[in-house]
């Protein structure tokens, strides 16, 4: 990243760190509000996929993902490591700047602990705190779809070929577009609150059908990062399942996306109409999961109010509370606030030099 763009990220890291908390629980909703459009399997790709990866499922569970780029990270950071490993990819391994994961150096991971490490199912459950018949399911369906395979070494790693075949896809496309606008989105209103302008071109316009596979091999792998770092936050409420996660994003409905920090909790952007109420109807047709699903889910998330239901109308509560569900982000605040930036900043670097 050049000086000038590091010291940009910089100046937007100390600007969110200088919100009071209500106003960076409101600033995460941009960003929670598109968590459900990441785990989406586009109509596209169901038949036209390198692999027999899962076809004719509009949503993969954020559990099963956060395993795949776990043994993807896992993999790329060992063989950036001992060169012994994927021979065959070197220059490829090579372009992906691994050691932006590796030792903290840009963020924060689990990676150099696992350097010559194997990887089993226990590992995995304890590392997730995820059950490990799950953990077997995933693992199962992703050997089966050709994703992964056994290492007498290190336990999982992920099929090269597969990885390197699987480089642009409708899904992809449609995930990393939905990040470059929240990105855009969290800028703008940072420049609104704080009456700047902190002259980053908007990259939601960018044309990704024109982008090199080595800057589309290099950008994935934040979204990996996410992917893990999402399902491990110290924190995290393990009372919510893969489906109530998707449900709480796509209950948020913006109006307007522009001047939140102008309030101070989510109720006023209800009273303003900067949110509006949803229904089952309209949850279930934004996160692609069966309305029986969304109902159950709601029925959940009302009874740990997080949700609350007035006629068909249902609404976010207790949003940035102690007890809420951004409470670990705000307790970790400059931790938060960074790794997001080194998040979308090195995603920001790789596309606006496409």
């Amino acid at each position: 990243m050049d000086p000038n763009l590091e010291a940009k990220k910089e100046k937007v890291i100390d600007l969110i760190n200088n919100l009071e908390d209500g106003s960076f629980s409101l600033l995460l909703l941009i960003h929670i509000s598109r968590y459900q459009n990441l785990f989406l399997h586009t109509e596209p790709d169901w038949e036209n996929s390198p692999n027999n990866w899962i076809t004719k499922d509009r949503r993969i569970q954020d559990e099963s993902i956060g395993v795949l780029s776990f043994i993807i990270l896992f993999s790329l950071t060992n063989a950036h490591i001992d060169e012994n490993l994927f021979p065959e990819y070197r220059k490829q391994i090579k372009a992906m700047k691994l050691e932006d994961f590796l030792d903290n150096n840009f963020f924060i991971t689990p990676f150099t602990n696992f350097i010559e490490k194997k990887i089993s199912l226990k590992v995995l459950e304890a590392f997730f705190s995820i059950p490990r018949e799950n953990i077997r399911r995933y693992i199962n369906s992703l050997i089966e779809a050709g994703f992964i395979s056994k290492d007498k070494k290190y336990g999982y790693l992920v099929n090269m070929e597969a990885y390197i075949q699987y480089i642009y896809t409708d899904s992809l496309s449609k995930i990393m577009k939905s990040l470059m606008r929240t990105f855009d989105d969290i800028i703008l209103n940072l420049e609104e609150e704080y009456q700047l302008k902190l002259n980053l071109k908007p990259i939601s316009n960018i044309n990704l059908d024109n982008v090199k596979p080595d800057t589309w091999n290099r950008i994935r792998l934040p979204m990996y990062h996410f992917w893990v770092r999402v399902l491990t936050l110290e924190g995290n409420d393990h009372s919510l399942s893969p489906n109530d996660r998707v449900v709480l994003s796509a209950s948020i409905y913006f109006r307007k996306r522009t001047g939140l920090l102008s309030f101070n909790n989510i109720s006023e952007l209800y009273e303003n109409d900067y949110l509006l109420p949803t229904n089952i109807s309209s949850i279930a047709e934004a996160s692609k999961m069966p309305r029986e699903t969304v109902r159950r889910c709601s029925n959940k998330l009302i009874k740990l109010n997080h949700l609350a239901k007035k006629g068909r109308e249902l609404f976010r509560i207790n949003y940035g509370h102690k007890e809420g569900e951004v409470a670990s982000f705000i307790r970790h605040k400059e931790v938060t606030t960074r790794d997001m930036m080194n998040f979308y900043f090195r995603i920001y670097d790789d596309l606006s030099q496409s």
